[in-house]
């Protein structure tokens, strides 16, 4: 969603020296002219009345520059250098972070949409400060920002006011896939919420504000009638949110007896039986190179993601009633595409391999891909006729 472009900065500046006004420079890797900001509002207490100069001592000359509209022509959004955020040692075992000061540029691009430079890691330079903005100001401008981000939100998730899509029985691959879309987009601007508010102590109202579930940062009892239905959608979205966040720890689970044993009764469609033979031979195979966001990453975690999905769409209790066609189709389609992007990264694996042993392992995962593959579309082919 946000365009995150702190590692192709070189250096920029960010100047509010005219009240309600902020403009800006920033030079990116690749590119020779600056990326001009242009912005109506001002900065928090610590930026205001002043001219922000900073410099990426490690820029990534190795990404492509963003492509962002030039001039960037907007909205401010929270914009600080003094934003405390937890920081996590990779290298550590602690959970708990330190905590450490972030520069925080953020604005909405009438474009581009939201774009975020945030690190602690920029060397910077303040000037002297022409004029200060008060304290009741700022609230006034970082609740002006929250409307901002509200009225973004409400663009990228394009409901509709009155639709069926949610209610109708026995839907079509066609509305399935009408749903799983919404879903994403609803997951995604969770989490971007979660992100940027995880740390406020206002964290549940300002998301629930910004993702449209109440009317007011405080909701009183005027939205008692429609409370239920707000708090359903909410722990819907944060179970899965957590969902999302506890597969950073998918290395660790016991794939050989998570499914089939478990429970008496319990029914493991044979389709979804090699996806998961497919994924723990992928594990297997790349050991501690699986962790990160490279091809060993990717690879893994495709294969990892179409066990599961094809768990909740096949598996299930003897006695229990089928999934409806429809969702079996669209999941299915779904497990298409991350096929596609395992493949294309076990191409990758195979191109640098330099290890005999390893390289008939990626030969063999590939072509479970494709087995898999072959049975998902014949799985398709049948549900259609039927």
């Amino acid at each position: 969603m946000a365009w995150r472009i702190e590692k192709a900065v070189v250096r920029g500046e960010i100047d509010n020296t005219a009240p309600g006004r902020t403009l800006g420079r920033i030079w990116l890797i690749h590119h020779v002219d600056p990326l001009e900001l242009d912005l109506h509002g001002n900065c928090w207490r610590d930026l205001a009345g002043t001219i922000l100069r900073f410099r990426n001592p490690h820029p990534d000359f190795s990404l492509s520059a963003p492509d962002l509209a030039r001039p960037q022509s907007g909205r401010v959004g929270d914009m600080t250098a003094s934003r405390k955020l937890r920081v996590y040692q990779t290298d550590s075992d602690s959970s708990s972070g330190t905590w450490q000061n972030h520069l925080s540029l953020e604005w909405f691009d009438a474009v581009n949409g939201r774009v975020l430079i945030e690190t602690p890691l920029f060397e910077l330079e303040l000037s002297d400060r022409l004029w200060t903005l008060t304290q009741d100001e700022e609230a006034q401008q970082i609740q002006i920002n929250l409307e901002t981000m509200r009225q973004f939100m409400q663009v990228f998730l394009q409901r509709e006011e009155s639709t069926d899509l949610w209610t109708k029985e026995n839907a079509d691959e066609f509305a399935w896939e009408k749903r799983f879309r919404e879903s994403d987009r609803l997951s995604d601007a969770f989490q971007e919420l979660m992100e940027k508010y995880i740390d406020d102590a206002e964290c549940q109202q300002k998301i629930a504000y910004a993702m449209g579930w109440s009317d007011a940062l405080h909701p009183e009892s005027d939205l008692a009638d429609t409370a239920t239905d707000i708090e359903w959608e909410r722990e819907l979205l944060i179970d899965e949110f957590a969902e999302e966040e506890n597969q950073d720890d998918w290395r660790k689970v016991d794939w050989e007896n998570s499914l089939g044993e478990s429970e008496e009764g319990f029914y493991v469609h044979p389709l979804q039986q090699k996806a998961q033979d497919c994924a723990s031979l992928a594990m297997e195979c790349l050991g501690d190179k699986m962790d990160g966001p490279g091809a060993e990453g990717r690879l893994c975690s495709q294969l990892m993601l179409i066990a599961a999905k094809l768990a909740g769409a096949l598996n299930g209790m003897a006695g229990d009633e089928e999934q409806e066609p429809g969702f079996v189709l669209a999941m299915l389609k779904r497990c298409l595409y991350w096929q596609n992007d395992a493949i294309s990264a076990c191409a990758e694996l195979l191109a640098r391999c330099d290890d005999s042993d390893e390289e008939k392992m990626l030969l063999r995962i590939r072509q479970a891909i494709f087995d898999i593959r072959e049975e998902i579309t014949e799985m398709r082919r049948e549900f259609k006729q039927n």
